[in-house]
């Protein structure tokens, strides 16, 4: 099987439709042979590590940013453009969390508020809004099942029900608009466009820093090595860079250069689209929408954007039976066969009351890889086993609402040398993030 890396020409997305200045960048011509810390991948987690590397520091680091190709082309650029926990994520992990889905729900709500932080400090524009979220249910016998844990969680004093609203049948179509609605719940969430965000936040961060942040992209990584003195040397198509500490931002890519990671951290594809309406709908949607058609379909996710546009992705129903065209594939420069891609037409007209004669289109269609693991979690600080090495990756297509706390904690860990437990403690980052050789077994061994 070939090497699990980026591959060259990917389908752009409704994200990358405005590229940055920076997207092909380079600060130095040539590759820099020495450096004090790698990053590698220019994503979200890659950026946002960079962020927390630098701020507040008196003595910055000569840190050297290295990405495959274009600066933030991968999941990051290709997502939802949304951060929040849906109800029947927390729902679904009371047996084997309990009360601890009460911190998973405190860290994404402390994600958002990061994000808005960054937002309004770095004068971002990125579309950024705070709003409210529907998670609605289509089969009746979820909704019922859902409430009753709902209820049940509220009574036992549970913190996440008290950012949770029930909106019972009679009234869910209308309050949310989607046809056949049996229930839903209504959640906190953020939207933004994240590649703005993070090519902006670069931006800002390279002006600030000119002599000790060096970007370097399309310099796909073939490897990372070891030194006999304890540093590592990371090789790409450009040269070698030798450095002490590397930051592996990968996510579905990284067992392609962390190769004890394969079965551990499995590429997938998903696909989305931007769907455009003709005439002016009113009213206008201002909430997220996560869509439940049931366990023999799955999740839709929806963003509205301020200009009417909306972004809508999941639809896996409709490839999930073709493994190959999905699971461990990592080709993003491909589509889905046309059969699965027109799931997106008449999207809106079919789900949503207002939108019958609104004569919504498809204006693009798109695929992501992302990065899942068996346990749902991802893979957060020192690389186990290995010196000098730290990680941040596998977020099982939810990254949005978990990379930016987790950036700051391996920040953390890789300034000061502190370990997962420390900064985790600190930051109020999950304890079944953490990468360790043990949890590494346990998913190989079926644990």
């Amino acid at each position: 099987m070939r090497q699990i890396l980026p591959v060259p020409d990917p389908i752009t997305s409704y994200w990358l439709s405005e590229p940055h200045d920076l997207s092909n960048f380079r600060s130095t011509p040539k590759l820099p042979t020495e450096c004090d810390i790698v990053i590698i991948g220019s994503g979200m987690a890659g950026i946002t590590v960079a962020y927390h590397l630098l701020q507040d520091n008196e003595s910055p680091p000569h840190i050297v940013i290295v990405e495959a190709r274009q600066l933030c082309s991968g999941a990051t650029a290709r997502n939802g453009g949304h951060a929040k926990i849906k109800t029947n994520t927390l729902t679904s992990l009371i047996p084997s969390l309990g009360k601890d889905i009460d911190v998973l729900q405190s860290y994404v709500h402390g994600v958002m508020d990061g994000l808005k932080q960054i937002v309004e400090e770095e004068e971002l524009n990125c579309e950024f809004e705070l709003r409210r979220s529907f998670d609605v249910q289509l089969v009746r016998e979820d909704s019922q099942r859902l409430k009753k844990i709902y209820d049940e969680s509220r009574k036992a004093g549970h913190k996440w029900t008290k950012n949770t609203a029930y909106i019972e049948e009679r009234f869910v179509e209308q309050v949310t608009s989607i046809k056949g609605a049996t229930s839903a719940f209504i959640v906190p969430a953020c939207s933004f466009w994240p590649y703005k965000f993070v090519t902006q936040l670069l931006a800002r961060l390279l002006s600030r820093h000119p002599d000790t942040l060096n970007l370097q992209t399309t310099t796909p990584i073939t490897s990372v090595t070891s030194t006999k003195d304890g540093f590592n040397l990371v090789h790409t198509e450009r040269g070698i860079i030798k450095t002490p500490k590397v930051v592996f931002a990968t996510n579905a890519y990284t067992a392609g250069i962390l190769p004890q990671f394969k079965d551990i951290i499995t590429p997938v594809r998903g696909m989305a689209s931007h769907i455009v309406p003709s005439l002016p709908v009113h009213p206008h949607l201002s909430n997220t929408y996560n869509i439940d058609f049931g366990l023999e379909k799955g999740v839709d996710y929806l963003n509205p954007r301020p200009d009417g546009g909306i972004v809508v992705g999941g639809g896996k129903w409709m490839f999930i039976k073709d493994r190959n065209s999905w699971y461990n594939n990592f080709d993003d420069s491909v589509r889905f066969p046309l059969e699965v891609h027109e799931y997106w037409r008449s999207y809106m007209q079919r789900n949503f009351l207002g939108w019958e004669d609104s004569k919504a289109e498809i204006e693009s269609t798109w695929v992501g890889i992302m990065g899942i693991t068996k346990d749902e979690w991802p893979f957060v600080g020192r690389v186990p086993g290995e010196k000098g090495r730290w990680m941040l990756a596998g977020f099982n297509g939810g990254g949005m609402a978990m990379i930016l706390t987790a950036a700051k904690a391996v920040a953390k860990m890789v300034r000061t040398d502190c370990e997962f437990e420390d900064a985790a403690k600190e930051l109020g980052v999950p304890v079944f993030f953490r990468a360790s050789e043990d949890r590494m077994k346990g998913l190989r061994d079926g644990r």
